[in-house]
């Protein structure tokens, strides 16, 4: 039996031709300069992901926030000193806003763009933020002005103690950051230094006062938003590009090289001038003592471990150096903690017990001459020094709450203060704000607190301050 195999394989043949052109004709190209080029199967998948400029996306957000109408305190151009009570509190009876500019060193759109910046950073975190810029404080220290005026005016939320104040005294060209209770553990006293060495100093240094706090403030709230831009505020994040070769790995092995190389200079320059320098032993001390390493450690392990390792014997050693008598010359000896309390008033021995301040107690061995030295304590900003007294004994014991805020009407609080050595007793009534409803954006609705104060926020002394 014979087998014709010849229109079988014709008829094969048409099937595969016909198959080629229906698979031509269904399979998506596209045509480039260079030749044909076949698009993936999904192609109906891919789609164009250029994301808009991110500026323009958030001035379109913002476009729908509803601001309220910001109100500026009242102020009196021929002042130029401020007591703490003085200062013009940007929320009151009538006021409304999160700026006290008594000298109007901040133009009017600056200001204005601050306030909306905090308006939408207390709508979304509920984090309350005040703005002060003084001409002057009389001999006041910035610092502790800044402390006693976030306590007057309860800057945070009285539940979170999430408040902020950034104060600015012109004549001693320096700035303050303090930071609530709750904020302490996000902005910390690095990461608002860093802030004021970025964004203040070089910004106020060419007179651009409202280009330095809104920058400031951007940065704040940034961080706020996001934690792990803490990489940016600290100043060392470096990025790049991932490439096959190993080029790149070289200039940044040289970069960091040279970084810790010029870190290790200058440390050590401070640390050489420190001892060759003609101050007794307890001004080296101090001096030594304010030189602080913080996160750069962190960064730079391997340099910075010895110096810090180089600063913590050079303390010791100026702390223990021996010290002779002013009076005649005779040598010291320095007590133990045990033996120093014969030496220490009752006081002074609480304040150690508190740890607001450790005391070295030197004396001669005939007891001719005593010297008292003292030092900063673990627990110092937790205290002050107590207005009947002045032992460093005084500080907040505790707080009761008398009417809880709701959305209808503002609650009250009372923060009880007690000096633990002449039991001096105060206490301060705190105003807490009504309750403000979430916001939506999509709505374009907005909720804002028209209290009279801010929310009653307290700060324990956290926070850092910067001089320009």
């Amino acid at each position: 039996m014979k087998v014709h195999l010849a229109p079988f394989f014709k008829q094969t043949k048409n099937y595969v031709l016909c198959s080629l052109l229906l698979s031509c004709f269904f399979t998506p190209i596209s045509i480039s300069g260079q030749g044909i080029t076949e698009v993936a199967p999904n192609a109906e998948a891919v789609r164009d992901t250029s994301i808009k400029n991110p500026l323009d996306q958030k001035k379109i957000e913002e476009s729908k926030v509803i601001y309220p109408n910001f109100k500026a305190p009242a102020y009196n151009n021929a002042k130029e000193s401020y007591a703490i009570k003085d200062v013009p509190s940007p929320r009151g009876n009538g006021i409304l806003g999160y700026v006290s500019d008594p000298k109007d060193l901040i133009d009017a759109s600056s200001e204005q763009r601050l306030n909306r910046l905090l308006f939408e950073l207390e709508q979304k975190t509920s984090v309350e933020v005040a703005v002060v810029i003084l001409p002057s404080i009389g001999k006041e220290i910035p610092k502790q002005f800044a402390v006693e005026l976030f306590g007057l005016w309860g800057v945070g939320k009285a539940d979170t103690d999430n408040g902020l104040l950034i104060l600015t005294v012109m004549d001693q060209r320096r700035t303050e950051f303090e930071v609530g209770y709750g904020l302490e553990p996000i902005l910390t006293d690095a990461v608002c230094y860093r802030i004021g060495v970025n964004e203040i100093v070089p910004n106020f240094k060419n007179g651009n006062y409202g280009k330095g706090l809104i920058s400031s403030v951007v940065s704040i709230r940034e961080f706020l938003d996001n934690p792990s831009v803490i990489q940016e505020v600290y100043g060392s994040s470096i990025v790049h590009q991932k490439d096959d070769s190993y080029q790149w790995f070289h200039y940044l092995l040289f970069g960091y090289t040279i970084i810790c190389v010029l870190m290790v200079l200058f440390y050590y320059g401070v640390i050489f001038q420190t001892q060759i320098s003609k101050d007794d032993f307890y001004d080296k001390y101090n001096r030594l003592a304010e030189l602080k390493l913080g996160c750069l450690i962190f960064l730079f392990p391997f340099p910075l471990f010895f110096i810090s390792k180089m600063v913590k014997k050079r303390l010791q050693e100026y702390r223990t150096a021996p010290r002779y008598s002013k009076v005649n010359g005779k040598l010291l000896e320095l007590k133990n903690e045990w033996a120093e309390n014969e030496f220490l008033e009752a006081a002074q021995i609480l304040e150690e017990d508190l740890k607001a301040i450790r005391y070295d107690v030197w004396v001669t061995e005939d007891h001719s001459d005593i010297l008292i030295l003292e030092y900063e304590g673990k627990n110092s900003r937790k205290y002050s020094d107590c207005i009947k007294c002045n032992y460093k004994t005084y500080g907040k014991k505790s707080s009761k709450l008398l009417k809880s805020a709701t959305y209808t009407s503002e609650g009250e609080r009372v923060d009880y203060y007690e000096c633990r050595n002449c039991n001096y007793q105060n206490e301060k009534k705190i105003i807490i704000s009504k309750k403000v409803k979430a916001s939506s954006s999509s709505s374009g609705s907005s909720s804002f607190s028209s209290s009279s104060s801010f929310g009653g926020g307290s700060s324990g002394g956290g926070g850092a301050g910067v001089s320009w």
